[in-house]
């Protein structure tokens, strides 16, 4: 089974019962939960995502949503691929030529990372990565 990318909305979607995309993202959680789908993402994107829970939720969340994280990884259902100086460089580089984008820093990085780890499908609610030829879920 190929490994599926997740992205911060998602993640953020998962735990913030508030957010919009909750109950679409939580379904979608739940398939790949059953499905025992392999998840990746990066510390770029877990960092960006501890970040806005803290800051709109406060730091009990983020604090929950890092007991749920490092649950998937004991049981090996998430990676974690950390952001090396080749991976940033390459990211930098797609940033400068994508300057018609909106494309942050961490949007750059995943799309390094999904690609070099031969990706498709990614978990989340950002259009930037339809735009990069990724498969976006739940649609």
């Amino acid at each position: 089974m190929k490994r599926i990318f997740v992205d911060t909305g998602a993640w953020i979607a998962v735990a913030v019962a508030r957010d919009n995309t909750h109950e679409a993202a939580a379904a979608h959680a739940r398939h790949l939960a059953d499905t025992k789908a392999p998840l990746l993402t990066t510390n770029y994107v877990l960092a960006e995502t501890y970040t806005r829970i803290r800051y709109d939720d406060g730091h009990t969340k983020a604090s929950i949503f890092d007991t749920l994280i490092r649950e998937m990884m004991r049981r090996r259902q998430l990676s974690i691929a950390w952001i090396t100086a080749s991976i940033h460089e390459e990211a930098v580089e797609l940033f400068r030529r994508y300057a018609d984008q909106q494309f942050s820093m961490v949007d750059c990085a995943s799309f390094v990372v999904a690609r070099r780890r031969d990706v498709r499908e990614v978990f989340g609610f950002d259009h930037h990565f339809a735009t990069m030829g990724f498969v976006l879920r739940p649609s």
